[in-house]
This record gives structure tokens, C-alpha cells and sequence, in this order.
């Protein structure tokens, strides 16, 4: 088997080491969206009694997961700088998600007289 250097080495050589940073950035900004729209939707179920069931057991499995995927990916950001960007792609991504899907932030509960 070949040293983590050389392979490491060939894989930035032949342009796959861009290719891959690109692909997990984009990769988890998509993540970051989706936890943040699921954490919304599960605050709306709860608020309603509708996280029950199997569905309550799916998503705090999935938050769990969430949870060590987000702490695991932590250890690779590591400057101030990348930090700062990666929040601002996140929040210039998550308005133009947010308008395409018409799912505006800030979305209130109606008042309903009973």
C-alpha cells in the first residue's frame, strides 16, 4: 500500500484533491440546510403533537447523526477565515433555498379564534 503522502500527493497532481473539496463543501452546505429546515419542521411537528412514533425515533436518530457528522467536520475547518466564509455561504445559500422553495424565514404561526 502506497504512503498517505503519495497518495495524497497524486490525488492533488491530478486535480481530484480540488475536485473533492469542492464536492464536500457543497456537500455540507446542503447538510447544514437540511438540518436547520428539519430542526424547523420538527419544532412545528412538536408544537402540533405530531412528532410521534416512528417518525419522533427516525428523526432523533437523524439528529444524532447530524450531531457527529457536524462535530467530525468541525475538526476540518480550521481558520477563522474559512469559518467566516463558510457562514456566509451558508447564509447566502439558505435565501436563495428559502425564496426557490417558498419557504420563507421568520414564518409565524396564524392565530386562529376558537
Amino acid at each position: 500500500m502506497k504512503p498517505k503522502k503519495t497518495l495524497i500527493d497524486a490525488a492533488t497532481a491530478n486535480g481530484s484533491m480540488e475536485r473533492l473539496n469542492k464536492l464536500l463543501s457543497a456537500a455540507h452546505l446542503l447538510h447544514c440546510e437540511v438540518s436547520d429546515l428539519v430542526g424547523e419542521a420538527s419544532d412545528l411537528m412538536t408544537d402540533n403533537g405530531l412528532l410521534i412514533g416512528e417518525l419522533k425515533k427516525l428523526h432523533n436518530d437523524f439528529i444524532r447523526a447530524s450531531d457527529r457528522y457536524f462535530r467530525e467536520f468541525q475538526t476540518l475547518v480550521v481558520t477563522d477565515n474559512s469559518k467566516m466564509a463558510m457562514f456566509s455561504d451558508l447564509d447566502e445559500f439558505n435565501e436563495m433555498l428559502r425564496k426557490w422553495a417558498k419557504v420563507s424565514a421568520g414564518w409565524k404561526v396564524k392565530e386562529v379564534e376558537s
